[in-house]
């Protein structure tokens, strides 16, 4: 069940920022700007994924991460989940205490 997380907090745990790393497939101006007009008429409508353990976070949603940053929005609906210390993704970010303790209590652990 999707938790409603601060931006601030989620954004932490994303790859790359799709705003300055492009991808000539995905990260172009228009495909951000469609998922913009998007997201600001219906709101996020697939729940971004942060996996995580006592060491790292790992995100899933990279582009919806970066157009809430780029609109401003507060919060966005996250699935959290627990993941397994090995194998630690290549891009996953160190864990940071008080956001462990966040998501912890938001997953019952």
């Amino acid at each position: 069940m999707p938790v409603e997380l601060p931006v601030a907090l989620v954004a932490r745990y994303r790859a790359v920022d799709r705003e300055k790393v492009g991808s000539a497939l995905v990260d172009t101006p228009r495909h951000l700007d469609a998922l913009a007009e998007d997201i600001a008429r219906h709101g996020i409508r697939t729940p971004l994924r942060l996996g995580f353990c006592e060491d790292f976070g790992t995100l899933d949603g990279n582009h919806r991460i970066a157009v809430a940053l780029r609109l401003g929005l507060r919060s966005v609906p996250v699935d959290v989940v627990w993941e397994p210390r090995s194998p630690r993704p290549g891009h996953a970010q160190p864990m940071r205490a008080a956001d462990f303790a966040v998501l912890a209590a938001v997953a019952g652990k």
